[in-house]
């Protein structure tokens, strides 16, 4: 309790018997607190050096009365809390400062292009866009995990990213892939996002990870397939307007998160199904369909499995036989992907 004025616990204990019982010498304190004899002695230092015993003759000692003993204890701690408080004050200031700093930073790397080479650059423009978004984001959340993300198989760093977000008022809209549904922590991601007021929807398929911010900027992966390669942010009126049409076209078309769109009545299979039938049929590898789907291709084996269950067959040629005579499938869908 007394521990901000400098007495530890052993210290305070031996006070409290003092003032019960003055002018006691050290012996007695050690017999009756059952502490060594050299903790005793130390304790004993530091009250005489805080001033809150004396020494008498004969090796005894006694307390000095607490209403004397503490005010300028007290005055000594508020002095140094005071002075902490000017420092973290001007802590906090300097952190301003530098915040402001990257802001402008960032904003006069370049007048149109920065490019964000490798996962530490990416990063740090996400963390940018966390801190400066201001009315509203756009995301197209494709295959694999997005540039400046180094754990493929974490996805809490971007849900974090857009909960933050939504949590500052910017208003986000964000298209998944329907494949989610194959992978639990992106689906909680996914409904965590949307409790925090975050709009979602999900696609069959989508071309890269985009980003339009504030419909001021773009921030895309440079590579589709390589998101370590980093990411690549563009400011040109074009270049955003681009990318504000192609959500928008993704947009229209996509589900809403947790089930299908009404007025087309119910369907034999999910989009992710239907799209995954597809690719089947047209004879796409494993790997193929795990790249389009975003996820691993022991899922891809497990989701064709269920397209097996469903159709009552055991091999691909069957399935698409029979896909073929449910309605699943029809001539045009051949060769699309």
């Amino acid at each position: 309790m007394l521990d901000c004025l400098g007495l530890d616990e052993q210290a305070e204990r031996i006070y409290r018997l003092l003032l019960e019982r003055p002018e006691s010498d050290p012996s007695l304190l050690v017999e009756n607190l059952g502490l060594s004899q050299t903790i005793v002695t130390a304790a004993l230092t530091t009250l005489g050096e805080l001033g809150l015993v004396e020494r008498l003759p004969a090796g005894k000692v006694r307390p000095v009365h607490p209403a004397i003993a503490f005010p300028p204890l007290l005055a000594g701690a508020r002095k140094a809390l005071r002075a902490e408080e000017q420092r973290l004050h001007l802590a906090a200031a300097a952190a301003e400062e530098l915040a402001a700093h990257a802001v402008r930073g960032a904003a006069s790397a370049t007048s149109d292009v920065q490019q964000n080479d490798g996962t530490a650059a990416a990063l740090r423009c996400l963390e940018h866009i966390t801190a400066t978004a201001a009315r509203r984001l756009d995301a197209l959340a494709a295959a694999g995990p997005s540039p400046g993300i180094t754990d493929p198989t974490d996805y809490t760093p971007i849900v974090e990213f857009a909960v933050s977000l939504a949590e500052r008022g910017v208003h986000l809209r964000v298209i998944m892939l329907d494949s989610i549904n194959y992978l639990t922590p992106l689906v909680a991601g996914a409904h965590r996002m949307r409790a925090a007021g975050v709009e979602i929807k999900t696609a069959p398929a989508l071309p890269v990870w985009t980003l339009v911010v504030d419909g001021e900027y773009v921030v895309s992966a440079v590579d589709p397939d390589d998101h370590t390669r980093g990411s690549i942010l563009v400011r040109t009126p074009g270049a955003v307007a681009a990318a504000t049409d192609l959500f928008e076209h993704y947009w229209a078309s996509a589900t809403s998160l947790g089930g299908e769109e009404p007025g087309d009545g119910p369907a034999p299979l999910s989009r992710a199904q239907k799209q995954l039938l597809i690719m089947v049929a047209n004879g796409s590898k494993d790997e193929a369909v795990a790249r389009r789907f975003g996820v691993s291709t022991r899922t891809v084996r497990r989701m064709i499995a269920e397209l097996y269950s469903l159709a009552g067959v055991s091999s691909r040629i069957q399935l698409v036989f029979r896909a073929a005579q449910l309605g699943w499938l029809d001539g045009s869908e051949l060769d699309r992907v």
